[in-house]
């Protein structure tokens, strides 16, 4: 059986040098070896030269202060990677190769002294054929080596897009949500493969799922290199995820000499299909390939993940003449796209697990996502990543290495760029497209003509990665480019005139009457990125501050600059709810009313674009994650893995059953008249009819009740007006009031909704931020110990944003609900569980809010009296 022997661990050596200094292995004035400037010190593959000089000491954490500066100077020397390693005398058959799935970016290779080759090229494997230079245990050991030369120098977020000659992820060359921080290095596996007659090179069991929706088929499509011509057989077979063979079948192949291509339709029957996050299971199979011999010796088997699932994209409803379908219809139901914008977990992207994307990927499918763009800056995705995705039924929509520039944002078309591009593309296309999780390639980020017009398939580069999909992934969806349609941002002034169709942007609160026009009169048909900055918490801002003053968050502050200098909101937050103190430190409130504010105005974007589906058909969040500890940042969950307090409200924003409010501002003056319709959201075709009673109550910031309104509907598929609520305001106390929403429907309940209002005084928020601390005591039962705690508001004031999170973020808590408002004596039992909790740690709340400050003393007691 054709053999695969990985050589990735930590047992490679690495030195680094100046530039060229490797290639003198002795010193002509000296007569000796030169010994290298860095090194030797261990190294670990897959990974980064920047990861190994952390671990042996020699860098320092890019995290702290403002030190990634001062690693710069890794990309200014030559890197090799050493390793030794034996092969057993009998393992190596007819050929040998040598492949190095991922090389960053440009060097040679040599095997026991004898040089294989160059490389060039980050977004594909390196493969040489190293059959004549292996040597066998009783042989002697063997000595591979890989020299990277100083890293190439291309724009980050600044310059030029058209101008591009280099394919490398561009946001570690600086962009506003990550420092210069930019890995070389041996980035994916390097196997050495050994083989008998023939080899696989590609495999592509194409499942799809019939019209009845019932039953499914797969083609088996294969391509072979056959090293000797002759008779070879075929087997294939499907297995269902309790291993089950629910297919299987074999043939007899004449093949020739070279490369052969063969594929076999396989009509499956009765299927279980794949659904999205929240609709259902994303059942997954196995589809299996083994080529014998003539004799019947099995050479090799290869295995690939499917599912079953009919994806279409349809028009929305009233869309433009001409405007591209946004609208996804999965498995025959209209699926409204819930989705964030996915960048690399870390910048080092050598470095992340399996774990790292079990665990990050997992906080969105919690969140209710089913949908993760995965932004064309910076990597295309690996295959542990699409593994997580299909299991937990998140879409992907995948762009090509492209993204804008902010001088010129449109594609390159030399002809060298293009078939550098249709090179990675390809590649890109037959390693992923057997995923049922992947639903979109697209062309690239931000790509537009002059004058601010997306591009479409007019441009080169976009026809010619629209012709590779259709001839590589036929009936998979393409994108020329995020945005889509006239126009890359929506513009309040043409409102109306059919011009906004897929639309970026904005990133920020837009004012407290504003922010609500704008999403109130929104008309465009879907939103691919839409954000609003939040700071980190407080205690890691200070973490990471290094001796730097984290203290004012201003531009002259260079601890801020560095970490996040796009989204200091100085100006805003003090406009919205009172100046700061600049003599004064107060981050810790700061931060608070930055992340409420952050959750406030994601909330708001979202819902409104809810109300108007069908004719709007998703909302993709910039962004979801970040790949280095900001300051501030439009993530809605922190470099750690914490989420902000925004996550908690998209998840709730992004339920399949949702109450929400459509309002004009925040702040009022008494006299003034609130008015706000309850729409309900609905997405569970089983309680369409059922009969749903909405409870919508106004409470002043002393939980005094103000007003209560009840309605009746008749539940519906997407959103509806449940009815009109009005009141004619009142300074109530504290200067706050409280809109919570409710609802029943059947044995259904909807998770309660919440919104804080304010009556003006000097600044439109001001009451917000002054209002009397909340004490919440937490309570332990112990029949829920490990699973839930309950939170008691033992004050005479509103607890507003109130939030639990893990003291140690790296267990990955998820609550069933975070970020609500708890009335003075009310009791609210917060579920939880712990995607990562290690052996021997206890789960430790911390609770914040807007108008609280709590700690973990009394849970901390709590746990000393029980052990």
């Amino acid at each position: 059986m054709n053999g695969r022997l990985n050589l990735s661990g930590d047992d490679w050596q690495l030195t680094g040098w100046y530039r060229n200094q490797w290639r003198f292995t002795v010193s002509m004035e000296l007569g000796e070896a030169f010994p290298p400037p860095v090194g030797p010190i261990a190294a670990t593959v897959p990974g980064a030269v920047q990861s190994d000089l952390l671990q042996a000491g020699l860098l320092d954490d890019p995290n702290r202060g403002l030190r990634s500066l001062s690693g710069e100077w890794v990309n200014n020397r030559e890197w090799c990677y050493e390793k030794k390693f034996d092969i057993p005398d009998g393992w190596s058959l007819d050929r040998c190769e040598l492949v190095f799935e991922g090389l960053d970016y440009a060097g040679e290779i040599s095997l026991n002294g004898v040089k294989l080759g160059e490389f060039e090229g980050f977004f594909w494997p390196h493969t040489f054929d190293v059959s004549p230079y292996i040597r066998t245990v009783s042989e002697g050991s063997n000595h591979l080596r890989v020299m990277f030369r100083q890293s190439p120098e291309i724009d980050g977020q600044y310059g030029y897009t058209h101008l591009v000659t280099t394919l490398k992820p561009r946001f570690n060359y600086v962009w506003d949500w990550c420092p210069r921080i930019v890995p070389v290095g041996i980035w994916q596996d390097v196997c050495l493969y050994t083989y008998r007659a023939a080899k696989l090179t590609d495999f592509w069991p194409h499942a799809t799922l019939n019209d009845d929706l019932h039953t499914g088929k797969v083609r088996f499509a294969a391509s072979v290199e056959t090293l000797a011509a002759g008779p070879y057989r075929a087997e294939y077979r499907l297995k269902d995820e309790d291993d089950t063979v629910q297919y299987e079948w074999s043939e007899t192949l004449m093949l020739k000499g070279g490369v052969n291509s063969f594929e076999h339709m396989a009509e499956v029957g009765e299927v279980q299909s794949w659904w999205p996050n929240g609709y259902g299971k994303p059942s997954l199979y196995t589809a299996e390939i083994k080529l014998l011999g003539e004799q019947g010796e099995e050479l090799q088997a290869v295995v690939k993940t499917i599912g079953f699932r009919k994806l279409e994209w349809v028009a929305n409803e009233n869309a433009p003449v001409g405007a591209l379908p946004y609208t996804l219809v999965v498995n025959g139901k209209r699926i409204f796209i819930k989705g964030v914008n996915w960048v690399p977990i870390k910048p080092l992207y050598g470095s992340v697990t399996e774990q790292d994307y079990q665990q990050y990927v997992g906080r969105f499918c919690d969140m209710n996502v089913n949908l993760l763009r995965v932004w064309g800056g910076a990597i295309i995705e690996q295959e542990a990543f699409y593994q997580v995705c299909d299991r937990l039924g998140l879409l992907v929509w995948q762009e090509f290495p492209q993204s804008s520039s902010g001088i010129s944002n449109l594609p390159p078309d030399d002809p060298a760029v293009l078939a550098t591009l249709e090179r990675a593309a390809a590649q890109a296309i037959r390693e992923r497209r057997s995923h049922p999780s992947l639903a979109v390639w697209c062309g690239g980020n931000e790509l537009m003509w002059e004058g601010g017009v997306p591009v479409d398939e007019r441009h080169l580069n976009i026809a010619m990665l629209k012709r590779l999909v259709a001839e590589l992934d036929p009936g998979r969806r393409f994108l020329p480019a995020s945005a889509s349609g006239p126009s890359f941002v929506a513009d309040a002034s043409r409102f109306g005139q059919g011009l906004h169709h897929d639309v970026h942007g904005p990133w920020q609160y837009l004012g407290d009457r504003e922010h609500y026009a704008f999403f109130n009169s929104d008309d465009a048909l879907f939103r691919s990125e839409t954000g609003t900055p939040g700071t980190s918490r407080a205690a890691t801002i200070r973490k990471w501050a290094d001796g730097l003053p984290v203290w004012p968050p201003t531009r002259d502050n260079p601890y801020w600059v560095h970490r996040g200098a796009w989204w200091i909101q100085w100006e805003q937050l003090g406009a919205l709810f009172g100046l700061w103190a600049a003599d004064a430190d107060e981050l810790d409130l700061y931060c608070r009313v930055s992340r409420y504010m952050q959750a406030e105005s994601l909330r708001y974007a979202v819902e409104a674009t809810r109300r108007r589906e069908p004719e709007a058909s998703g909302f993709i969040v910039w962004m979801g994650n970040e790949p280095f500890p900001n300051n501030a940042n439009t993530s809605v969950i922190e470099y750690d893995g914490m989420p902000k307090p925004a996550y908690y409200v998209l998840k709730k924003a992004y339920a399949g059953l949702h109450l929400s409010a459509h309002y004009n501002q925040l702040a009022y003056k008494e006299g003034d008249t609130f008015a706000c319709g309850i729409f309900i959201h609905n997405e569970h075709s089983e309680i369409e009819g059922l009969e749903a009673t909405v409870n919508v109550s106004l409470y002043g910031a002393d939980g005094n009740l103000l007003k209560r309104c009840v309605y009746d509907c008749s539940l519906g598929a997407g959103a509806q007006l449940a009815g009109d609520f009005s009141w004619r305001v009142e300074r109530p106390a504290h200067g706050v009031f409280v809109l919570r929403l409710e609802a029943v429907a059947g044995e259904w309940t909807v998770e309660r909704n919440e919104y804080a209002f304010a009556v003006e005084s000097s600044a439109p928020l001001e009451p917000l931020l002054q209002l009397p601390q909340a004490q919440i005591v937490i309570e332990r039962e112990p029949e829920v110990l490990h699973s839930a705690f309950i939170l008691v508001n033992v004050s005479p004031v509103c607890a507003i944003g109130l939030m639990a999170m893990e003291r140690d973020p790296g267990q990955f808590v998820c609550f069933d609900r975070n970020m609500v408002v708890l009335l003075p004596g009310e009791r609210l039992q917060m579920n939880f569980a712990q995607r990562n909790l290690k052996e021997g740690s206890e789960f430790i709340p911390i609770i914040e809010g807007l108008n609280v400050e709590a700690d973990c003393n009394e849970w901390q007691h709590n746990l000393k009296e029980e052990s």
